[in-house]
């Protein structure tokens, strides 16, 4: 990928708004640039003891959004779990997993707490909200630290490939791209994440136009400094956090290139 150059003083006019109010009374900020429907969505935060996703998206913002980098109308929600990254917790102070508590094959027995109902949650209300007011075509999820560009659903092939394409083949080596279709023997993915952003944004949701959102999960990497193993070790999360504990100012510095790479490609697409 070329470097990107910005004309000298170049600047483009970003709003900041609160979009709602978590369970414990924290704003949720919406920052961007541009008016309409449609353009990109990029949310992190989703879980609260994932810094890092925070924090690239917050850099990703002052480098980029706000330099006028990236192409049309760019939404970012750096923190959708304001009470949860107080706590230092992956659920909200409900105690719910976010990213278990959307309509789309909601599970009452997901293995983690998927909330009382769908939608129970006013941070997952208010996403629901955004998305569907906003109607953006193009939405990316940030996590730790399975490793990989997730798409779901057919309609979002292209738009992983084009985040796939824009790394180099040694910054590719800590991720997997896996792409989920509807087709003979790859149907809707259901297994891993019932109740998702994911499965809701790729399968489910359809705008009044019947488009449909290309939707991606990515996942920041365990350890950017090697081939991602499949499978992933079993104490994959517990080496991130103690790496992350240990020196999170070199783990950004690892992995800020690759990822706003893939986050300037989702927007130019």
């Amino acid at each position: 990928m070329q470097a990107f150059e910005l004309p000298p003083n170049h600047s483009t006019p970003l709003f900041t708004r609160s979009i709602g109010q978590s369970a414990e009374h924290r704003d949720i900020l919406l920052h961007g640039v541009g008016s309409g429907h449609g353009g990109t969505l990029i949310i992190a935060g989703f879980h609260g003891d994932e810094p890092g996703t925070v924090l690239v998206t917050e850099s990703f913002l002052d480098r980029y959004v706000s330099k006028g980098a990236c192409s049309g109308k760019v939404l970012l929600i750096p923190l959708a779990n304001p009470d949860g990254h107080f706590r230092h917790t992956r659920y909200n102070a409900h105690g719910v997993d976010l990213n278990r508590n959307f309509a789309t094959n909601w599970d009452p027995e997901s293995e983690e707490p998927p909330g009382d109902g769908p939608l129970s949650e006013p941070e997952s209300q208010i996403l629901h909200q955004l998305i569907l007011s906003e109607r953006p075509q193009k939405i990316v999820s940030l996590h730790w630290a399975l490793a990989e560009i997730d798409a779901d659903g057919p309609q979002s092939t292209r738009l992983a490939q084009a985040m796939w394409d824009t790394m180099s083949e040694e910054e590719r080596l800590p991720y997997r791209m896996r792409i989920w279709e509807h087709a003979p023997g790859r149907g809707q993915r259901t297994d891993v994440c019932p109740g998702s952003l994911g499965q809701w944004c790729g399968y489910e949701l359809q705008y009044q136009d019947g488009s449909k959102p290309a939707m991606i999960t990515l996942e920041l990497p365990y350890d950017p400094h090697i081939k991602r193993p499949i499978p992933l070790p079993d104490d994959h999360l517990a080496t991130l956090r103690r790496t992350w504990a240990e020196n999170a100012e070199g783990y950004l510095a690892a992995i800020e290139g690759p990822i706003h790479k893939m986050l300037l490609a989702a927007c130019r697409m």
